[in-house]
């Protein structure tokens, strides 16, 4: 038992590092620079050894960009905060999650060129990852419906309503169209801002 414990461990360890090697390769080369023996040589091994964890370079990526959105979506939700309404609550975990795409994209162009591989492809971490965003929203939709701030509403049919309406403003390979025709400076967080205002009026319980 202690032998097959040992065992499972050190197998989590060396994916952890093939994973931490290839996500820094991917940052000083690119995504479709690197490849399985640049990964193996950086760790020492052969690149039949890479393939007994990951049978395929996008497996990696998948395991890196698993590992991305959930420290995007983790800094997203600390954002919130606990003061302010829904509306402001939201505003902030909206605004925060477009800030980062678009810092990716203008600051850390390689390692966004690995995250819009695997959006394109629609691999299942990033649909994984979309249902999640659905059900933060959702929980914060419950909250303004509760205190009265929304109107009511099935939550989470409206989350993933507001989710595509933003699209353009939280999807990498559409966003990026948009930064490359703009500054990448406030306007687009000033349209951002007025679709959000139009949206929440919809939503208003007031309204």
């Amino acid at each position: 038992m202690g032998r097959k414990k040992t065992s499972e461990l050190d197998a989590v360890a060396t994916k952890q590092s093939i994973v931490a090697t290839a996500e820094r390769l991917f940052r000083d080369i690119g995504y479709a620079k690197t490849t399985v023996a640049d990964i193996a040589k950086a760790l020492g091994m052969s690149p039949a050894n890479v393939y007994r964890y990951f049978p395929t370079k996008a497996a990696i990526n998948e395991a890196i960009c698993d590992r991305l959105v959930h420290s995007i979506e983790a800094e997203s939700w600390e954002s919130l905060g606990e003061e302010g309404t829904a509306t402001e609550r939201l505003t902030r975990f909206i605004v925060a999650y477009h800030t980062i795409i678009k810092r990716s994209i203008i600051k850390e162009k390689k390692l966004y060129d690995m995250v819009a591989v695997a959006m394109d492809e629609h691999w299942d971490v990033v649909q994984q990852h979309s249902y999640r965003m659905c059900n933060y929203i959702s929980i914060i939709l419950e909250q303004g419906m509760a205190a009265g701030e929304f109107r009511r509403m099935d939550g989470y049919k409206m989350a993933i309503a507001l989710h595509e309406a933003l699209t353009v403003f939280l999807y990498p390979s559409l966003l990026e169209h948009r930064v490359n025709e703009s500054d990448g400076g406030s306007s687009m967080l000033e349209e951002l801002e007025q679709l959000l205002d139009l949206l929440f009026y919809g939503l208003s319980a007031k309204a």
